[in-house]
């Protein structure tokens, strides 16, 4: 049980991140100059750029990105989970192969060393 609050929509988002349903497209060198120029004059950034979050918590005051958000529908969305699951299930059943594999050829290994002792 979670002792505080979770905001689910900022998980969610986190997730889209990480399937790339959501993209950061940096901003270029001049777009950066001028973004830096314009917060230096105390204004604001204009929506749909964000500035970079380090891991330390400090917001970056030189480097922008801006968010593309992929235009697919539902289905389609729908549609490239199943095949990013399957790809990640074809991989975890690769590992177990892999290890399979290689427990077998340890077992025989060591059943050959045990005959060759006696």
């Amino acid at each position: 049980m979670a002792k505080e609050k979770i905001n689910l929509r900022d998980e969610l988002r986190a997730h889209k991140f990480e399937f790339d349903l959501l993209q950061r497209i940096p901003c270029t060198k001049q777009e950066n100059k001028e973004y830096q120029k314009l917060l230096k004059d105390g204004g604001t950034l204009p929506k749909g750029v964000f500035a970079y979050v380090y891991d330390s918590g400090e917001t970056s005051t030189t480097e922008f990105y801006t968010i593309y958000e992929t235009d697919l529908t539902e289905s389609e969305i729908r549609e490239y989970l199943t095949y990013k699951q399957l790809s990640l299930i074809r991989t975890i059943k690769n590992c177990v192969m892999f290890f399979t594999v290689l427990t077998i050829i340890g077992l025989i290994a060591y059943f050959l060393i045990m005959m060759n002792a006696f």
